[in-house]
């Protein structure tokens, strides 16, 4: 392959990882920068290691995920999405939480591992058409580590100027991106 398409496939795998890094944004409206360096240290480290994985499924056990893998990721991304709406919702002192930090722990797997869902079936397609994984992957999670800090800027640039509608545009953000990547 051709050092522009591999870009050009790395590019397109973290455009999920940018709009993710929008929506949490401006769900945390000012965040951190422990929070910012979770979210684009895990994307970029997901994105880096889905290829790989998949690639080492198809050669090891000769399967291949198929769109199954993209409905489980949009699924996860909608119902992250459909929560997020809904804290909008809520008055002050009901919302989400707030010593739960989205950046920690579990949600920031099931984020991290929403946005890659499409490298393992990248890396799958390079198992079959027996192109090295390895230059993909380095250039996938650094792009995707750019894009998502790129994201987690202009995110919360708009979640100070929207304030309290923040929340539902980062829910409708994922809910619609959740579509996208599971069922398009």
């Amino acid at each position: 392959m051709h050092f522009t398409e591999i870009l050009l496939i790395a590019f397109s795998l973290g455009i999920d990882a940018l709009a993710v890094s929008v929506s949490l944004s401006l769900f945390l409206k000012n965040p951190e920068k422990r929070q910012k360096f979770r979210i684009f240290f895990h994307f970029g480290l997901f994105q880096f290691l889905f290829p790989i994985v998949g690639y080492y499924l198809i050669l090891i056990f000769n399967i291949h995920s198929g769109r199954f893998g993209n409905v489980i990721g949009g699924i996860i991304l909608i119902i992250l999405g459909l929560k997020m709406f809904v804290e909008g919702f809520k008055k002050e002192d009901e919302k989400f939480d707030k010593n739960k930090d989205l950046t920690r722990g579990f949600p920031l797997i099931l984020f991290s591992a929403g946005v890659s869902i499409d490298a393992l079936s990248v890396g799958v397609s390079m198992a079959l058409i027996k192109k090295s994984i390895w230059f993909l992957a380095i250039m996938a999670g650094i792009l995707t580590s750019l894009m998502s800090y790129i994201g987690i800027g202009f995110g919360k640039n708009l979640g100070l100027k929207f304030g309290e509608y923040s929340e539902f545009l980062g829910g409708t953000i994922l809910f619609l991106l959740g579509i996208k990547v599971g069922f398009f």
